[in-house]
C-alpha cells in the first residue's frame, strides 16, 4: 500500500473535506486541521496495512481497551452487535490517531482524542471506500 499516495487522496476526498469542516468547528485552525488530517491519515492506513499482514484483522493484538470500552458503549446505544463491533474498531483506531497526534504534533492527551475522535470516522469510512475492508 502506498500510503504518502492514499493519504494525498484522502486530503482531496469528500471525507478529507468533511473531516477537515470538523475539526475547524471544534477551533483547530486550517493549518493545524490540514497537519491533524495528514497524521490521522497516515495513522489509520499504517494501522491497517500493519494489523492485516501481522494478525489477518484490522484489531490487532493490544487493541482490547479500545476495542471494548468503544464495543460497550455502541451496545448501549442500541447499535445491535455488528453496529457494536464497528464502533469497537473505530475506538480502536481513535487510539491509534491520538497517539500519533500526541507523539507527532505535541498535543496534549484531550485535545489528541478529541481531535481524533473528529477525524477518525472519516478515516475509516474513507479506508473501506478505497481498501475495501
Amino acid at each position: 500500500m502506498d500510503i504518502a499516495n492514499l493519504v494525498q487522496s484522502f486530503l482531496r476526498s469528500q471525507h478529507g473535506q468533511a473531516a477537515g469542516a470538523a475539526l475547524t468547528q471544534q477551533g483547530f485552525s486550517g493549518q493545524q486541521a490540514q497537519e491533524i488530517l495528514g497524521h490521522s491519515a497516515r495513522a489509520g492506513a499504517a494501522h491497517v496495512e500493519q494489523h492485516h499482514q501481522d494478525s489477518g484483522g484490522i484489531l490487532g493484538e493490544h487493541a482490547g481497551l479500545s476495542f471494548f470500552a468503544a464495543f460497550a458503549s455502541g451496545l448501549i446505544r442500541g447499535d445491535g452487535v455488528v453496529g457494536a463491533l464497528e464502533d469497537g474498531v473505530g475506538g480502536v483506531v481513535v487510539g491509534r490517531i491520538a497517539e500519533v497526534l500526541m507523539s507527532q504534533m505535541g498535543l496534549d492527551s484531550t485535545v489528541a482524542h478529541a481531535a481524533a475522535a473528529a477525524t477518525a470516522p472519516y478515516v475509516m469510512s474513507f479506508l473501506k471506500q478505497h481498501l475495501g475492508i
